[in-house]
């Protein structure tokens, strides 16, 4: 066990703006933690009331006691064989509902962020269209989010990712942050012909 003491003072004039790309690809990291961490959400509606940031406040001395963390590293699964066909065939049908192919090769740096945020709802609408009908989705864990849960001895490290200390091998006590996600049943269309499943979306001529 160490101990660090540091001092940082960050001053306003240090706080540059941020452009529109490193903004619209922050607003969707920030709205998964958003929504994945009741604690975070409760922070930031404090700081859209005006609350007091730390980098605005007096400068303090924190001493901070910094303790040995085991992490548990999941080792990637090891595939044979790449199931290409299915892949190509969901970005097929996320093409043909959302556009989705379309808007991530498109550059949007020209565009108003009302333009974003109006394209944004009609691909959302679509993706869940794709989603809700060729897949059904459950939770992980069912409990309530920020809710206490036990976490048994042997635990699937897939299925369950501890964050925080963690020590021996359990079981252990800890608040659900997110309940995961996995997919129970997938209705993906039978395709005999595999040969133009690489071709997303034909090129269309008007004559």
């Amino acid at each position: 066990m160490t101990q660090n003491t540091k001092t940082q003072k960050i001053t306003s004039q240090e706080v540059k703006p941020l452009s529109f790309v490193p903004r619209f690809i922050g607003a969707f990291g920030q709205f998964f933690k958003y929504m994945g961490s009741g604690d975070y959400a409760a922070r930031c509606q404090h700081a859209g009331k005006g609350d007091v940031f730390a980098f605005e406040a007096e400068p303090t001395v924190i001493t901070e006691t910094i303790e040995t963390i085991r992490e548990i590293e999941v080792a990637a699964p090891i595939l044979d064989t790449v199931n290409e066909d299915g892949a190509h065939q969901l970005l097929q049908l996320l093409q043909q509902e959302a556009r989705f192919i379309d808007f991530l090769q498109e550059s949007i740096d020209d565009y108003a962020d009302a333009d974003v945020g109006a394209a944004a709802r009609q691909i959302h609408s679509g993706c869940a269209k794709v989603l809700n009908q060729h897949f059904t989705i459950d939770v992980v864990n069912s409990a309530s989010e920020n809710s206490r849960v036990e976490i048994p001895a042997g635990y699937d490290a897939k299925q369950i990712k501890l964050e925080g200390r963690v020590e021996g091998s359990g079981p252990y006590a800890g608040t659900l942050i997110h309940p995961g996600w996995k997919v129970t049943d997938t209705r993906l269309p039978k395709v005999t012909n595999t040969e133009n499943l690489t071709i997303l979306a034909p090129a269309e001529v008007e004559v």
